[in-house]
């Protein structure tokens, strides 16, 4: 049975017990802002055990999760054990308020013996200590002897919640006891033991508490069923493999990294193999949903896991970029279930070999840090590398500490490694703050209220921006009031409303709420959650009671929204038509002066791509499409090709937005009827806001129309001023551009002649401290460049000795250090020298040991700066090649 039999077997066998089938939620959580990845399969349903409105009481899925940070972390264990993995996917059945632990077990069971074929008399169960229900329901569905029934603790057999709070409760295991050959020899082994002989496949949470941050448990509103088994382990049982990489969801990977990597062998070999193919799974999925490497949150995390799998192809020879390489054997095996792979491969394989590129880099740079602290020790006499600095390592320049290690070895050095715990602990109590961070602002009180006692607010606004309404309740300060006055500041909720509320980009409506006895202004409108739409204004006449309203969207402003967000939708399409079809939205903004496009994209978009972009998108206007909308199941979008934004979370039924037969994507905004209404549309600007993110801003319409006049004003201004033609002004600029910058050359070497013709002046000041000749010296009006060409001339006459350099340009401090060659070879080092002086000229600075420079914000602290060059030469000079910034 292979894996993609055994995915559809799983669902087929729950649907056919009544059970709904939901697509996996992204690898990104839609509904749980305190989790850094979707861990388990029961993460996007967690609210449903609370009080979450129903749309079913049974689902099954096969859900993407990723393990690689938290409690729930197995990225320790990948490569070393046969079964533990980064990247997985989890087949689950659910119940909220259904059935309960005799059906769970009953069916659990079936499938396995049935279904799945695994021999009844290799499968054992642990259960939780006290749970004697589920011990007897196992004796007597499964007629498992009692000491194939086990019972463990709370650490194994009590489960979640997943991430800071949720529910929770005890679990019941399956296993299967693959024979002694995999075991330990120990006489206790048993479900439960460290080692590969019982491999636990399925397990079966009893969900009935919520656990709250602090610890404390409740019971739940809706107890159930959450189960999860493993993709991997079950088809290393069902297809007869040893390992979970023996399988048909590894093989391929493994065989095309055998091109790369022929000459494989040893336990060693085969662990940097198995870590390779675990991490470009996992990547490839992260990356196909717009998670970028970055230096904070997911973005790191994925950095991380990208430089582990290339140290450990450095144990497998490979020197160069070769992760971007097993990029389509991934897509290949995976794109039956993942059809969306298909379309981010290409983007995905750029991704990574521009980070393999620039971590090669990086290798290079923290052998020479290493060999710098390496020096200093030595010539302290002192034998142990402190844990500071091997986590500054692997820290600051991704050099891991197990190389450090190994270098250190070499040189005859150990490491402090009760220092890198220390510092390795206080990072990750930063993590944990960071990633708390991540999470959405509080939903009060005061709104799972409102759900409970009402309905879910009929939103209007897609057919009309005017509607009968009742006001169902007035809120001031997070608390219902019943009333507010005029001046009063108030939240409205209605029953029916055509006010949008901000979502997906789109900024929420304003408009006007009005009532016999008053009237609110609305200044923005929110969903806080699913069914609750909130208006937020000011009370502006009499005063505001709950019953009949009429609710009046800004009409002029929801049409100039309406224009910009069509347009993103033709922006995107023309983006993948010109710039290619890797482009992926990483976010957006759509409001009534100006829209942006956040997508994925390695490079700048260039000055000709941009303009066959603009030009595109107007042709699109200019031909008048209709825009039509489509209600349809995910799948059926899917097939027919929409695009979805992979941060937002999209349920059985979706929306799809169609224009001209060519762009569709999912999308819950408004929009114009037809592309004609848009008029227009310009290109303001293009830049990057992170890597591998750019950014579009552009405007359209009368915005558009007001842009152009406001630009052509400008020009008409600048060629008055010039007296010349438009034509003449790019020409005209360009020459003035290069007069100016000869005039600031001519200015330079003239500061650079006055500064040389001085220089016999400036030597003479020099003065010897401890048998050092030290030269500290004002230059007075000099910038960098200045300071660097004399530099060299103030070494080779000083012969022997220290030169401290010092300007002010433009309202700022510049310096130099600079050390004669034998004096390097003493100790002394410029770097050092400069980074001390910068803090007292309100600056920073560092550089190489016979070179540095700095600057600062502070030039009148220049001559205090100076008459402290002696003493800080003093104090570097006994700590030379520690902390040496480039």
């Amino acid at each position: 049975m292979n894996s993609q039999t055994i995915r559809k077997t799983f669902l087929d066998f729950f649907a056919e017990r009544g059970h709904a089938v939901c697509p996996s939620d992204s690898l990104v959580p839609s509904s749980d802002p305190t989790l850094i990845f979707t861990s388990a399969g029961m993460v996007p349903f967690k609210a449903l055990w609370t009080d979450a409105p129903l749309q079913f009481t049974r689902a099954a899925s096969v859900q993407k999760c990723l393990r690689v940070g938290g409690k729930d972390s197995d990225l320790e264990n990948v490569g070393r054990t046969l079964r533990h993995h980064s990247f997985f996917e989890m087949l689950g059945n659910f119940s909220f308020g259904d059935y309960f632990k005799r059906e769970a077990i009953e069916w659990a069971w079936e499938f396995t013996t049935r279904m799945a074929n695994l021999p009844k008399d290799l499968l054992w169960v642990s259960v939780f200590a006290d749970d004697n229900e589920a011990f007897e329901l196992w004796r007597k569905i499964a007629g498992l002897p009692e000491d194939r029934i086990v019972r463990l603790g709370e650490k194994d057999n009590f489960w979640g919640p997943a991430g800071l709070s949720g529910p929770c409760g005890p679990c019941s295991e399956i296993y299967f006891d693959r024979g002694e050959k995999f075991g330990c020899g120990k006489a206790e082994c048993r479900p439960g033991c460290d080692c590969e002989r019982y491999l636990e496949f399925w397990n079966l949470v009893f969900p009935q508490f919520y656990q709250e941050e602090s610890g404390r448990r409740r019971d739940l509103e809706r107890r159930g069923i959450d189960t999860g088994m493993g993709l991997e382990r079950l088809a290393l049982l069902v297809q007869g493999a040893e390992s979970n990489y023996g399988t048909d969801l590894f093989l391929p990977i493994l065989s095309e990294l055998g091109k790369i990597a022929p000459d494989v062998s040893g336990p060693a070999g085969r662990e940097a193999e198995h870590v390779i193919a675990d991490h470009i799974r996992a990547l490839t999925f992260v990356l196909a949903e717009n998670v970028l490497p970055s230096n904070e949150g997911r973005g790191y995390v994925m950095r991380r896991l990208l430089r582990r799998a290339v140290r450990f192809g450095r144990k497998l020879s490979l020197e160069g970029p070769f992760l971007y390489r097993l990029v389509p054997a991934v897509v290949e095996v995976m794109k039956e279930p993942y059809p969306e792979l298909l379309e981010s491969r290409e983007h995905v394989q750029r991704i990574i070999r521009a980070e393999e590129e620039r971590f090669g880099d990086t290798l290079t740079l923290g052998l020479e840090k290493l060999g710098q602290i390496a020096q200093a020790l030595k010539k302290r006499g002192e034998q142990a590398i402190p844990g500071r600095d091997v986590f500054k390592l692997s820290d600051t320049y991704g050099f891991p500490p197990e190389l450090t290690d190994e270098v250190a070895r070499e040189k005859g050095l150990e490491i402090d490694w009760p220092g890198f715990e220390e510092a390795l602990a206080e990072q990750k109590d930063r993590g944990r703050a960071a990633w708390k961070g991540l999470a959405e602002e509080e939903v009060l009180p005061v709104y799972h209220q409102l759900a409970k006692k009402h309905s879910p607010v009929d939103f209007r606004g897609y057919e009309r921006l005017a509607v009968r309404a009742r006001i169902l309740a007035i809120l001031r300060d997070g608390e219902e009031a019943g009333r507010a006055k005029k001046g009063e500041e108030a939240e409205v909720l209605l029953d029916q409303t055509s006010f949008y509320a901000e979502a997906g980009g789109q900024v929420g409506d304003t408009g006007v709420i009005r009532t016999p006895s008053g009237s609110l202004e609305v200044t923005g409108t929110i969903r806080p959650l699913e069914g609750i739409i909130i208006h937020r204004g000011k009370v502006v006449e009499g005063e505001l009671r709950e019953g009949e309203a009429e609710a009046l969207v800004d009409r002029e402003r929801r049409r100039r929204i309406e224009r910009h967000h069509t347009a993103t939708h033709l922006l995107q399409q023309a983006l993948r038509e010109i710039v290619g079809e890797h482009i992926g939205q990483a976010g957006s903004f759509v409001g009534p002066d100006y829209f942006r496009f956040d997508f994925s994209h390695f490079e700048a978009v260039s000055a000709g791509e941009l303009a066959r972009v603009e030009a595109r998108v107007n042709e699109m206007i200019r031909e008048d499409w209709p825009v039509n909308v489509f209600h349809l199941s995910l799948d059926a979008a899917r097939r027919q090709g929409a695009l979805a934004f992979f941060g937002e979370k999209y349920g059985e039924k979706v929306r799809m937005i169609e224009v001209g037969g060519l762009s569709r994507e999912l999308c819950g905004g408004t929009h114009v009827r037809r592309t004609g209404e848009i008029g227009v549309s310009f290109l303001l600007a293009e830049s990057s806001i992170a890597s591998g993110v750019r950014r579009i801003e552009a405007v359209c319409g009368d915005r558009a129309f007001e842009n152009a006049v406001k630009t052509r004003q400008l020009l008409q201004k600048a060629c008055g001023f010039l007296k010349i033609s438009p034509e003449e002004l790019p020409p005209r600029l360009e020459k003035l551009a290069g007069r100016i910058k000869d005039l600031e050359n001519e200015i330079g070497n003239l500061k650079k002649r006055k500064a040389a013709d001085g220089l016999a002046d400036i030597i003479e000041r020099a003065k010897t401290v401890s048998g050092v000749k030290v030269l500290a010296a004002d230059i007075g009006e000099a910038g960098m460049s200045t300071l660097r060409s004399l530099a060299d001339e103030v070494k080779g006459r000083l012969g022997s000795g220290i030169a401290v350099l010092a300007g002010a340009e433009g309202g700022k401090a510049f310096l130099i250090a600079a050390v004669t060659p034998d004096l390097v070879q003493a100790g002394h080092h410029a770097g050092n020298i400069a980074k001390e002086v910068a803090k007292l000229i309100g600056g920073s600075g560092g550089g190489r040991a016979d070179l540095a420079q700095a600057g600062g914000k502070s030039p009148e602290k220049i001559k205090e700066a100076l008459a402290a060059v002696p003493a800080i030469i003093g104090r570097c000079s006994n700590k030379s090649g520690e902390d040496k910034e480039t």
